[in-house]
C-alpha cells in the first residue's frame, strides 16, 4: 500500500529585497549621509539574527488553519530531467496536512493523524494507509505535518533537531531520532528570512534524491479551513 504511495510522491510554507539607491551628487555631506544609513541597516540586519527555534515554531503555526502556496522541484536520480509542479499546502491544528498539486496533473495526499489519504484525479484512484517511523519511504511526511503545524513537541519526540540562526535567516533541519550511526536516512530542512515564516523546504532521501519547495502564504483561518474541508471530504478522510 506504502509502495503505492511512494510511487506517486517521491516528495521527494517569499521575501523580495528590494533596494532603491536615489541619484547622489557627489558632495562630502552626501557621502556622508548614504554611509550612515547603510550602517544603520547593517545593524538592523545583525539585530534580527536572533530568532529562536521556538519563534519559529510560533510563526509556523496556524491560528486554525492556513494555505500556503508552493513550487516544487524534484530531482530523481533515476530521471536526467528534473521534475516541476506546483499547489498548496493545508495545515489544520491540531494535527493535519494536505498536499494538493494541481500542476502539472491534479493530485491530493493529506496526512491526518496517524493516517495517509491519497487521491489522483485523472486515473481516479483512492489509496488509504498507516503511516509508519520505520518506512523512510512515508516517515518524512510525518515531518512535513510537524513543521506545517508547528508543532514543537511532536518534532522533539521523532527528531533531531538543529536550528541555526544568522544576519540572513534561519535554518530548522530534522533527522529521525530512531537510527543507527550508520543508517543513511532522510533530512528535512526548512528556511526562512528573519522574523519571518519559511519560504523554503528541503526534502534529501537516502538514495539522493532531493525535492525542493519554494513556499509562498496565501490565506490563513476560515477560508483555508472550507478549502481543506472539501478536499478532506474528496478524500475521505472526514
Amino acid at each position: 500500500m506504502l509502495n503505492k504511495l511512494k510511487s506517486h510522491y517521491p516528495f521527494q510554507r517569499e521575501s523580495i529585497f528590494k533596494a532603491v539607491i536615489p541619484c547622489f551628487s557627489f558632495s562630502f555631506q552626501k557621502v556622508g549621509t548614504v554611509f550612515f544609513m547603510l550602517s544603520l541597516g547593517l545593524i538592523s540586519q545583525f539585530a534580527s539574527a536572533d530568532d529562536t527555534l521556538q519563534k519559529v515554531m510560533v510563526r509556523m503555526k496556524p491560528a486554525n488553519a492556513v494555505t500556503i502556496n508552493y513550487q516544487e522541484t524534484r530531482h530523481l536520480s533515476m530521471m536526467t530531467d528534473k521534475w516541476t509542479g506546483s499547489g498548496s499546502f493545508y495545515a489544520l491544528l491540531p494535527d493535519t496536512m494536505i498536499k494538493e498539486q494541481r500542476l502539472p496533473t491534479r493530485e491530493l495526499m493529506a496526512i491526518k493523524g496517524g493516517q495517509m489519504y491519497y487521491f489522483n484525479q485523472e486515473s481516479d484512484q483512492k489509496h488509504q494507509g498507516e503511516l509508519s517511523d520505520d518506512d523512510n519511504s512515508t516517515a518524512y511526511i510525518e515531518a512535513l505535518k510537524g513543521l506545517m503545524n508547528g508543532n514543537l513537541e511532536s518534532l522533539k519526540s521523532r527528531y533531531t533537531i538543529d536550528f541555526v540562526s544568522h544576519a540572513t535567516g534561519w535554518t530548522v533541519s530534522l533527522s529521525p531520532l530512531k537510527q543507527s550511526p550508520s543508517e543513511n536516512t532522510f533530512k528535512v530542512i526548512m528556511h526562512g528570512l528573519p522574523e519571518q515564516a519559511a519560504k523554503r523546504l528541503e526534502i534529501i532521501m537516502p538514495d539522493g534524491d532531493h525535492t525542493e519547495f519554494l513556499l509562498r502564504q496565501a490565506n490563513s483561518d476560515e477560508v483555508s479551513k472550507i478549502s481543506a474541508q472539501k478536499l478532506l471530504d474528496l478524500l475521505g478522510a472526514n
